[in-house]
């Protein structure tokens, strides 16, 4: 798989790639910053919304473990989801996700979540 596209599974493509962020952010984000996640996202747009509010909501947030890398990511995955908002080719949209759905993934290791590793 490269970083570019997602897993096959329940969730494909770019609806996919920002269904399994939102569900990843739910396991923790309402949790340790109090952002309240909705049932979907229906694209790269509300993603990047989202992501801001996370990534917001994590400045002012006492993070447990190393909260200053965690919040790096957030911010970083924040921008990539920007990005993906604006990009014109899938792939670009895509590749842009795969990044938000990565930068997620660091953050919550970084402030001590259990992340499941998937091959």
């Amino acid at each position: 798989m490269s970083a570019g596209t997602a897993p096959d599974g329940p969730h494909r493509g770019i609806d996919g790639l920002c269904e399994q962020i939102r569900g990843a952010l739910e396991g923790w984000a309402p949790r340790l910053l109090g952002v309240h996640i909705h049932g979907t996202v229906p694209g790269p747009a509300e993603l990047a919304r989202l992501m801001a509010t996370v990534a917001e909501a994590a400045e002012v947030t006492v993070l447990p473990g190393d909260g200053a890398a965690a919040r790096a990511e957030l911010h970083a995955a924040a921008d990539r989801a920007s990005e993906a908002a604006r990009a014109r080719r899938a792939p670009d949209v895509r590749a842009d996700l795969a990044a938000v759905r990565a930068g997620c993934r660091r953050a919550a290791v970084a402030i001590g979540e259990r992340v499941a590793v998937v091959f």
